[in-house]
């Protein structure tokens, strides 16, 4: 997608809350790898659709993993390594959106790989390595791997077909690389048509087991894989539909253990979808400030700047709770049950989801207004209609990473109930943070009032709830590290009633300065 409106340069000096966010990780080291990683994909051809084949879209996928965004946050000890690989895919995701989603299934599939040791000693080198190698040659000639992800490890709730036939596994014995089975039948995967493995869900005597499905046998024959891409009218998600003909996999883990087998990959594409929504934010205010610094004095247009105000809020507030998560999963990465940290496995389990369902109904709601305000050009047959359209088709694409919002919802609270000690010190660390602002503090006690109903009641009420702790959670983040200017907005314009049920731009801006804000979003 070619970013029409993009600022003269591609630095990230020109995105202050990445710029923080790095500085506050410790990272401004890498603003330079950065910056440079930025201008390459600026500078990249874009593919005129989203096709797998064409050159520019392998290049641009060829980019990301140079800049490894397939293993760096799964594979390095480095300190910080989880919040360079967030910062990455979110400038991946704004300037090249169609080639994000191999990049983040194959590195999701590691987290799923590296656990089994045996397979690993085969897979690990050619999965880690950065550079590209898209032949079509068995795993052994290979110098570099692409994965597919059953589309079950990131949809358990509502498939990408109504009913889908379930895949069946029969055991043969002992293979090259492990325990093999033979798999019959078909699935809807998330998977591209040069994928060279696939990480799938079938059905065994014990239950769904996950199993690691070549494109080649170990013999160096052709395996009985299929993949039929599936047309997808939501920008850049890639769907397919994987047949399977007695194909030789391998199982990992255990029998009947295989939603808890690709937990750890659902829960690194769940980020990385709120990251790619993040992105669509942060577009959506680029290309909507810049046009409107070209068409008008926004001096003169108060309405206006309050839409684009609201859009610079809500996208700092995202960025800011996204790279949070991304320091959360390095911590629970680097540590064993026994020591994890208890308001990082919160984050990620708790607010993971909340984050996916809230950010992604955000940059829905926000793409379509860039479109809106942007008039005929939004609609045109041009670069300008081209971009802010993929940037509205991309958006629902990511939002929906598990299927219905509901399902994100309920899993958020699912995990308030099951953690209550986890949710108990998460509330207690808020509140700390939020000490000094009693706007703040009142909504928090008024969430915790609401989440000691039964069960029952909370479910009618999860979008409610998830919404009221998303907010919460962003609210006391910002007060802590954004600018006060930024935080003081948030806080006015997202709590209390004045901010329930609001439109885009709904908001009185008469004691925020609305030309500092809109500096620090996008510099002139």
């Amino acid at each position: 997608m070619s970013t029409v409106l993009q600022p003269a340069k591609s630095s990230i000096t020109y995105d202050a809350p990445l710029e923080d966010a790095l500085r506050r990780a410790n990272l401004g080291s890498v603003q330079d790898e950065l910056d440079a990683y930025a201008d390459r994909l600026a500078r990249a051809q874009p593919p005129a659709a989203a096709a797998h084949d064409h050159p520019a879209w392998q290049a641009q996928r060829a980019l990301g993993r140079r800049q490894g965004l397939v293993s760096q946050a799964l594979t390095e000890d480095t300190p910080g390594r989880w919040s360079v690989w967030a910062a990455g895919l979110y400038l991946h995701s704004q300037f090249a959106p169609d080639s994000v989603d191999p990049l983040l299934l194959t590195s999701a599939s590691l987290a799923v790989l590296r656990k089994e040791s045996a397979l690993w000693a085969r897979l690990g080198p050619p999965l880690r390595n950065p550079e590209d190698d898209p032949r079509d040659l068995p795993i052994g000639e290979k110098s570099a791997l692409w994965m597919g992800l059953d589309a079950s490890a990131v949809q358990p709730t509502q498939p990408l077909r109504a009913v889908p036939p379930q895949l069946q596994a029969m055991p043969v014995g002992m293979g090259a690389w492990g325990r093999q089975y033979l798999l019959s039948g078909s699935s809807p995967g998330l998977a591209t048509p040069d994928s060279d493995a696939h990480l799938l869900c079938a059905q065994t005597a014990q239950g769904p087991s996950c199993f690691f499905v070549p494109r080649w046998r170990e013999d160096g024959q052709r395996n009985g894989v299929v993949v039929q891409p599936q047309p997808n009218a939501l920008g850049t998600h890639i769907a397919a539909e994987l047949q399977l003909d007695a194909a030789s996999g391998y199982l990992l883990g255990e029998e009947g253990q295989g939603q808890a087998s690709l937990h750890t990959a659902q829960s690194v594409v769940r980020l990385g979808h709120t990251l790619a929504s993040c992105a669509l934010l942060r577009q959506a205010l680029v290309q909507s400030l810049a046009q409107a610094r070209r068409l008008t004095q926004l001096q003169g247009q108060p309405l206006l700047g309050s839409v684009l105000v609201d859009m610079a809020i809500e996208s700092e507030a995202a960025l800011v709770l996204a790279m949070r998560l991304a320091q959360a999963y390095e911590r629970c990465d680097d540590s064993d049950d026994d020591t994890l940290p208890v308001i990082d496995r919160a984050f990620q389990q708790v607010m993971a989801p909340a984050a996916q369902f809230w950010i992604g109904r955000r940059a829905m709601e926000i793409t379509a207004e860039t479109m809106e305000w942007a008039g005929s050009q939004g609609a045109l047959e041009s670069p300008q209609g081209r971009a802010l359209a993929r940037l509205f088709l991309a958006a629902p694409a990511q939002g929906r990473g598990e299927g219905m919002g509901n399902a994100l919802c309920l899993q958020a609270l699912h995990a308030l109930d099951r953690q209550r000690p986890v949710t108990k010190l998460l509330f207690e660390a808020l509140e700390s943070i939020a000490r000094s602002d009693a706007r703040i503090l009142a909504h928090l006690h008024a969430l915790r009032a609401m989440l000691a109903q039964p069960p029952a009641e909370q479910q009618a009420m999860a979008r409610m709830l998830v919404q009221r702790l998303v907010l919460t959670v962003q609210a006391c983040l910002l007060h802590r590290d954004a600018p006060p200017a930024v935080s003081q907005a948030f806080i006015t314009t997202r709590l209390g009633h004045a901010g329930a049920g609001r439109v885009l731009g709904a908001l009185d801006t008469r004691q925020m300065n609305v030309d500092l804000l809109l500096k620090r979003a996008l510099p002139e």
